[in-house]
């Protein structure tokens, strides 16, 4: 977690504790003349809450007590305490709570941590190696299979060549490559230890590579990278219906095994 100029985060047990998390206070974005950005690391258990809001939210209060609008609320820890409630009933609760003052702009977000079963997660670490692309093809393959998302194999084979052939030419490793099945929808991260991220080019037609990443873009609803102070996470997120999806018009006939690196 990280902070710049809003109220901490509050944090609550799945046991409606609140849990005290210290994170760095540092100014709004754009004033803390290239101030760095300290994060604060914290394990939850699954069941936890996240409330992420700005000061506008205890602008009452602030102004019946002189509290200090950036220091944590025990009313909003209160009416946060009853976790198991719909988060959406929970936000309006908490924001009818505190209702802030007229002319105070207001906003919570919360979020719940949950952890998936350990049947809906694979992960091998590979070896920075050409030959590894095809093993990690047929390891996602095999595992689809296992999860009757044998659909959806084509497709996530191209977007695992490309994002493994990457961190093999381009990042360091070893390399991690993680499957995740979740409620509808299909995940594959390819994580490596170099900090670089990847850039979306726009290859000539006369070019031989670089189009890996318009490739993965293309198949995937939603694509990204994560930094940790270790390493570098590439994700694409694919939609299932049925137990497949199909590949955009252009990129049916394409072979893993010709798809050019990104």
């Amino acid at each position: 977690m990280v902070r710049a100029g809003h109220p901490a985060p509050v944090v609550i047990e799945p046991d409606g504790t609140p849990l005290t998390v210290h994170v760095p206070e540092v100014p709004p974005l754009g004033e803390g003349g290239g101030r760095v950005f300290t994060p604060a690391v914290v394990e939850l258990a699954p069941g936890s809450l996240l409330a992420h809001c700005t000061t506008g939210l205890f602008a009452r209060r602030d102004r019946a007590d002189g509290q200090d609008g950036g220091a944590p609320d025990t009313g909003l820890e209160h009416a946060l305490a009853a976790t198991t409630r719909p988060l959406r009933e929970l936000c309006d609760a908490a924001v009818y709570r505190m209702a802030p003052v007229r002319g105070h702009d207001a906003v919570l977000l919360l979020a719940r941590t949950r952890a998936l079963p350990p049947e809906r997660l694979a992960v091998w670490t590979l070896p920075t190696d050409a030959s590894v692309v095809g093993t990690a093809r047929r390891l996602a393959e095999r595992q689809l299979a296992a999860w009757d998302l044998a659909g959806a194999a084509h497709t996530t084979e191209l977007i695992i060549s490309e994002l493994v052939t990457n961190a093999i030419r381009h990042g360091e490793g070893p390399i991690q490559l993680r499957l995740i099945h979740d409620r509808g929808r299909l995940l594959a991260e390819v994580t490596d230890t170099s900090s670089a991220s990847p850039h979306l080019r726009h290859a000539r037609d006369s070019d031989e590579g670089g189009r890996g990443l318009y490739i993965v873009m293309r198949l995937s609803l939603r694509w990204g990278v994560r930094h940790s102070r270790q390493d570098k996470t590439i994700w694409s997120e694919q939609g299932l219906d049925g137990g497949a999806m199909d590949a955009p018009a252009g990129l049916e006939a394409f072979d893993v095994d010709q798809v050019p690196a990104l």
